[in-house]
């Protein structure tokens, strides 16, 4: 059995319980490309880290003379989703797997100018998505016969509107089992109930692809199956 590093376990936890007074609520999905929003704090743009996002909500709160303290868990989740604060996959991913802080300096970005280069170096979360995570620069395709914990299911080129690619993170591997934990908004959903979700796929037959193994959560398969290219992957720099 393979299992994420406690730091990184740690940070999934985090993004979970994200405390207000004596309440704790999971961190809503954002997604950037459909609000459109560029060239503000990483907490503004889907990228931030639990403590962006809590800070951030009691700095909105104490603009609108909001006591967060003293609401509800329904109402903090619906101030959060309300306020455009949340987490994106690949944002979440990025946080996770760079708990240890040497993702940050590691991470390559392609196919930039010069200028794109010193801007990404500043401001390496906001600009991290799917396709740099699965760029060959960054990581490699492996075989379900070879998965670990730390490994990532790139989903790109969906046909969603606003929504074309998607990552999902191996937590666990125990056996023929993958555990996987992901930010997302499902059309189950509805308006608040998204975010940090985890879901597990049973690997039935090895040689085949990731989509024709035995998967607990529908929407997530349809989600796969719906994309240009799925692939199983690992980063070089871990």
């Amino acid at each position: 059995m393979t299992t994420l590093p406690q730091k990184s376990l740690d940070v999934i936890k985090q993004y979970e319980s994200l405390k207000f007074g004596d309440n704790a609520v999971c961190t809503p999905y954002f997604n950037n490309k459909r609000q459109k929003v560029r060239g503000a704090l990483r907490v503004l743009v889907g990228k931030g880290t639990p403590t962006d996002i809590v800070e951030e909500a009691k700095l909105m709160a104490r603009r609108e003379h909001v006591d967060m303290s003293a609401m509800s868990a329904e109402k903090i989740t619906k101030f959060l989703v309300d306020h455009n604060l949340g987490v994106d996959c690949s944002g979440f991913v990025y946080h996770v797997l760079g708990a240890d802080g040497a993702l940050k300096s590691k991470l390559k970005f392609p196919n930039t100018s010069l200028l794109r280069k010193l801007l990404v170096k500043l401001r390496p979360a906001e600009n991290t998505n799917v396709k740099v995570l699965a760029h060959e620069k960054n990581s490699e395709e492996v075989s379900l016969s070879h998965v670990q914990a730390g490994d990532f299911i790139a989903m790109i080129g969906s046909n969603k509107v606003g929504n074309p690619d998607h990552i999902l993170l191996i937590e666990q591997v125990n056996g023929s089992t993958l555990t996987y934990v992901h930010s997302y908004k499902l059309p189950s959903d509805g308006m608040y109930d998204h975010g940090i979700k985890r879901g597990a796929v049973e690997v039935t037959s090895p040689s085949k692809s990731i989509t024709e193994q035995h998967w607990g959560d529908d929407e997530v398969l349809a989600l796969l199956k719906d994309a240009a290219t799925v692939s199983l992957r690992r980063l070089k720099q871990l």
